[in-house]
């Protein structure tokens, strides 16, 4: 099993591993997750986060310093370029760019289908996950336990967490309709992070779904998720329509 955020993708129409890099980052940044200012972990960082090398990541980056969404500046951090006139010229230059599909559906519809599709997945990856894959996720966890205070961080690792459980689906669908899926809201999952014990609270929900998938538990591993899931559907409800919490 490849553990890389690339593993089913990077045969895709001879694409490289930058350009899909530069893909994947280009849509945090257009669904919010990603925002003006932000400042991107270091390219040592990226790298462990999404399995690549550092040479990736440069290339990556250097796509995204092209298209004007970061700025790189000698002995300082990596920032994101988002305010009105660099997705305007960003807009104007990439008119197939659009938010993700998911975007377009209601919370509740979103939610049914993260159920459905995310319970199958957590039963088949606690019988198929091996050794590689239980310490890809101890190291997601050792990462996130550090980020508390870090919501742009931890949900880039957050994506990551859920997309080596997905991978260990042994589904191509299955992972593509959980990553579809997953896009929906961040914008309002970011503003959730920032809330007092939020990540500490997904983190500990993080445990609970590796401790049932390194016991092999299919049954566990699926209540660990949608435990998780309700966690997150809850607290994205809420962020929506805080007038009836």
């Amino acid at each position: 099993m490849n553990n890389s955020a690339f593993a089913f993708e990077k045969t895709l129409k001879n694409r490289t591993k930058k350009e899909i890099l530069a893909d994947k980052l280009t849509d945090m940044i257009l669904t919010g997750l990603l925002r003006d200012g932000d400042e991107l972990p270091s390219e040592r960082e990226l790298a462990q986060l999404f399995g690549v090398s550092r040479e990736t990541v440069r290339g990556g980056l250097s796509q995204l310093t092209a298209h004007g969404l970061i700025s790189v500046s000698h002995g300082s951090k990596t920032r994101i370029c988002a305010d009105d006139k660099a997705m305007a010229l960003f807009s104007s230059a990439h008119s197939d760019a659009a938010m993700p599909e998911m975007n377009h559906f209601d919370v509740d519809s979103v939610f049914e289908g993260r159920i459905v599709v995310e319970a199958a997945i957590a039963r088949r990856a606690a019988i198929n996950i091996d050794a590689k894959g239980i310490d890809g996720l101890k190291r997601l966890l050792e990462a996130q336990g550090k980020l508390f205070d870090a919501p742009v961080h931890f949900q880039l690792s957050d994506q990551n967490f859920h997309k080596l459980i997905s991978e260990y689906a042994n589904n191509e669908i299955l992972l593509r309709y959980a990553e579809e899926l997953y896009a929906f809201g961040l914008n309002i999952r970011r503003q959730v992070m920032l809330e007092p014990g939020a990540i500490e609270r997904s983190y500990q929900e993080h445990q609970h779904i590796v401790d049932a998938l390194m016991r092999g538990d299919p049954d566990a591993s699926e209540r660990a998720m949608l435990s998780h899931l309700d966690s997150v559907y809850r607290t994205t409800k809420t962020k929506l329509n805080p007038s009836r919490s």
